[in-house]
């Protein structure tokens, strides 16, 4: 019965895990989407987030997660949640390999999961 408990347990917490990472995959995603439309459209000054407020220190730590990209990195996230490109259209644009676009967006999401969302 014991080991039958410690395994249970074991999934438990894995599960658990894997659900806290997910969340925090889909929540950088949320931050990444909402830093894309700052690009297109700057917020005014009447609708500035203050500085104490959760959601303008999680666009600050985002737009620092974002600049220490490369140049290319950059050009693909601009593309992508800026422009609203899919990974398919930009690597027609980059000539480069779809899967290697996929890898880059997953990349900056980790970045910004590990960084902003600790």
């Amino acid at each position: 019965m014991g080991k039958k408990l410690n395994r249970t347990a074991g999934k438990t917490r894995i599960e658990t895990l894997q659900n806290q990472r997910k969340e925090r995959i889909a929540k950088a995603g949320l931050l990444l989407e909402r830093w894309g439309q700052q690009e297109r459209v700057p917020v005014s000054d009447e609708n500035e987030l203050s500085e104490i407020d959760p959601d303008f220190i999680e666009d600050q730590m985002t737009a620092e997660v974002l600049s220490s990209l490369t140049a290319e990195q950059m050009r693909i996230v601009r593309q992508h949640w800026s422009a609203g490109h899919s990974a398919a259209e930009i690597a027609e644009m980059e000539e480069q390999p779809r899967n290697e676009i996929r890898q880059i967006l997953g990349f900056v999401v980790e970045q910004v999961a590990d960084k902003v969302l600790k």
